[in-house]
């Protein structure tokens, strides 16, 4: 039985456009403050702030533009990507929008803001940026990441690829000595895009302000940016998720832990109450989106879960890898 694709509402299809759009209009907002006061303003820019507000790093005017708008433009191209490849099949992806508006809106108001400190300034020396100039732009991030949300519209339901039937555990078969693998890649667009967001914002506080303040963005969005996809292996070594590119960290549930498996529509909200690493009393897990998720029925009686694309046939080669692992030694 073949499974039509759900229709996407309009305002699902129209996201691409409406992620563009902050970005579009913080664009053209700065390249008309910045038009209207270029005849006032000083030859280098005053471009970085120590945390006292003086300025103590400058960039040649002539290249000012052209930066600024590869702040907002590089961004904006990232979170089409996102919303496109989303399609608006999980809830996360009004997140990515809300994410998505933050990120202009904060940087949309600080580069207008640079340009407009160093117009009143008269001198780079004498241009001031301080601590309230950045949060107002955290709440005009604010204000614009709420709008963002209003206008994401609602998400598509995620449709399961096959019958759920619970309790149901089948098994492949395997020849004696065969040796299978099965892999897939998982990954939360929320958080890819949330990573990079937070190295963006890191990088244009570290331009305006200083490397500590800067920080504080920076480990975040790197962690998120590692830490927002799955490699899910089953072998015969059990079920093993690891870090797409990186071999650390590692968690492994070994075969003699594993009951039996199922896979299973998994709700990452009301099931496991959010999005990661999971701990709940009787069930816990590796959670990045909503859908289809192995199921692994631990020996304690509590269950493993990882939401992964076709767990059906990863729970099906588990169930085989276990029934031979007791088989071997006389479980």
């Amino acid at each position: 039985m073949t499974l039509n694709a759900p229709v996407r509402p309009a305002a699902i299809r129209r996201r691409p456009f409406v992620v563009a759009s902050p970005y579009l209009l913080g664009a053209a907002a700065f390249l008309a403050v910045f038009l209207s006061r270029r005849d006032r303003l000083p030859d280098p820019m005053a471009t970085h702030f120590a945390g006292t507000g003086r300025a103590d790093g400058f960039t040649a005017l002539g290249v000012f533009p052209y930066a600024a708008l590869g702040v907002l433009l590089v961004p904006a191209v990232l979170f089409i990507w996102f919303a496109r490849a989303e399609g608006g099949r999980h809830a996360n992806g009004r997140a990515l929008v809300a994410v998505a508006y933050g990120v202009a809106g904060f940087g949309g108001f600080l580069l207008t803001g640079l340009v407009v400190a160093n117009a009143r300034a008269g001198s780079a020396e004498d241009a001031r940026l301080g601590p309230w100039q950045l949060a107002a732009a955290l709440l005009v991030a604010a204000v614009a990441a709420a709008l963002g949300l209003l206008l994401a519209g609602r998400s598509v339901p995620a449709v399961p690829e096959g019958p759920d039937v619970p309790g149901a555990a089948p098994r492949l078969a395997l020849q004696e000595g065969e040796s299978v693998t099965w892999t897939r890649t998982v990954g939360s667009r929320a958080l890819f895009a949330c990573g990079p967001a937070l190295l963006a914002l890191g990088l244009l506080v570290a331009l305006v302000a200083d490397w500590g303040s800067a920080l504080t963005l920076l480990v975040p969005g790197a962690l998120l940016s590692v830490m927002a996809g799955a490699r899910v292996t089953v072998d015969r070594h059990g079920l093993t998720a690891t870090a797409p590119w990186l071999p650390w960290p590692r968690l492994r549930v070994p075969l003699d832990r594993i009951e039996e498996a199922t896979s299973r529509d998994i709700n990452a909200w009301k099931d496991m109450g959010g999005w990661g690493y999971r701990v709940h009393p009787g069930r816990s897990g590796i959670v990045l989106r909503s859908g289809d998720a192995i199921v692994a029925r631990l020996t304690t009686g509590s269950e493993f879960v990882i939401t992964v694309d076709d767990a059906a046939t990863a729970a099906a080669l588990l169930n085989a890898l276990v029934a031979r692992d007791r088989a071997h030694h006389g479980g």
